[in-house]
């Protein structure tokens, strides 16, 4: 500092000025440099090239004072370039003038080589809570994985196989569901995406692909556009097996929803992932945490939809999703006796429906009523995802 910065009282004006002098002309960061040209080498683009150049942060406009009362300062993005701040009660949200949610500018699109002939295998484990003891706790889970190939040419046959273990890839099933677990299995293959039961629900009918139902002319039609995007996950209608208000705006869980089944394939293009991911942020009712980690360890940034829980973690380094979690539900207790239930997958493992059964005593033994719970609330289910991407020759 020169001795023309030194004042012995400073104005607004001459603060900012000396700010300015003292920031405007910082030195480059080697280490900083050299991992972003890495990274983007190893997305086999030129520097001066890279569509996710990042540009420098705004000014901060103003040096108020804030109250945050979230250790992890979760923010969520409701509109573009604004920040929700949240230090009232839970769902009394005030906006802040910042360019983007905490961790946004950090995330690459970086694509997985592979050749011509290869396929992107994608890799979902999951487990959910199948039974419930008489408090109406879970007690056992279940476990779930399934493998999806996508070709690189996304219009040739995809194949997804799904099947029921109390060991899937990258999890640990918190309390193993009883032995043998259900032996259900799918396997069935589909061109550009179109299994047997999208062909048959859409029979005699030129199906293009939607957000719970991608195809890949669906997938490819996706623009890298973060505005065209926030629009199309609030208004956007669903189609099969989302049941949506036609005029109604989409709730914030609905949104993750979206994003979910199209980013689980894991063949969305790099710059569309980040789009995708930019735009969730800005849906109302979406909160961006970085840091977050994920099921299997790994961390991101999450991306919670307010009121229900459920949150999407990406990747940084290649904005694919990594994780997905559904926390418990709690509901009212109840004064009334309540029976053990079991919460089975539906017949098509990795789905997300469940059907709920009453269990009842086997012939010849005896059973006494259960007492109800007294006073706390019932955690009526849980459900967690990791997903993994590879390349493949297969």
């Amino acid at each position: 500092m020169t001795e023309k910065n030194v004042h012995p009282i400073w104005s607004d004006a001459e603060l900012d000025a000396a700010l300015a002098d003292l920031h405007g002309n910082p030195g480059p960061d080697d280490g900083l440099a050299f991992a972003r040209a890495s990274l983007v080498a190893a997305a086999g683009t030129p520097l001066d090239e890279s569509p996710f150049h990042q540009a420098p942060p705004a000014p901060r406009k103003s040096r108020g004072s804030w109250r945050w009362i979230s250790v992890a300062a979760a923010v969520a993005a409701l509109t573009a370039g604004l920040i929700v701040v949240t230090n009232h009660t839970p769902g009394t949200v005030t906006p802040a003038a910042t360019a983007q949610a905490p961790g946004l500018d950090q995330l690459k699109g970086v694509d997985l080589p592979t050749g011509p002939a290869g396929f992107f295998h994608t890799t979902m484990s999951s487990w959910s809570a199948t039974d419930h003891g008489p408090d109406g706790k879970p007690d056992l889970f279940l476990g779930t994985q399934t493998d999806v190939w996508v070709a690189v040419d996304t219009a040739a046959k995809w194949r997804r196989h799904s099947w029921f273990t109390n060991s899937p890839a990258g999890l640990q099933v918190p309390t193993p569901h009883k032995e043998p677990v259900p032996t259900t299995a799918t396997d069935v293959n589909g061109p550009g995406g179109m299994f047997p039961d999208v062909q048959e629900y859409y029979q005699g009918q030129e199906f293009k692909g939607s957000w719970d139902t991608p195809t890949a002319p669906f997938l490819a039609a996706l623009p890298a556009d973060v505005k065209v995007l926030r629009e199309r996950l609030v208004n956007d209608q669903g189609s099969m097996s989302t049941a949506l208000h036609p005029g109604k705006p989409n709730s914030p869980g609905m949104s993750i929803q979206m994003v979910r089944r199209v980013l689980e394939l894991g063949v969305v293009r790099g710059d569309v992932r980040v789009a995708l991911w930019r735009a969730l942020a800005q849906v109302p009712g979406i909160v961006t945490a970085p840091g977050k980690a994920g099921p299997d360890g790994r961390t991101g940034i999450g991306f919670t939809a307010d009121g229900t829980g459920e949150t999407l973690i990406a990747d940084l380094q290649t904005a694919q999703l990594i994780g997905y979690t559904v926390p418990p539900k709690p509901s009212k207790p109840s004064s009334q006796p309540k029976q053990a239930t079991t919460t089975i997958p539906s017949t098509t493992p990795g789905s997300s429906s469940t059907t709920s059964q009453t269990s009842q005593p086997q012939a010849g033994t005896t059973s006494k009523a259960a007492p109800g719970p007294t006073g706390s609330a019932r955690n009526e289910l849980e459900t967690i995802y990791t997903y993994s991407v590879t390349p493949t020759d297969r």
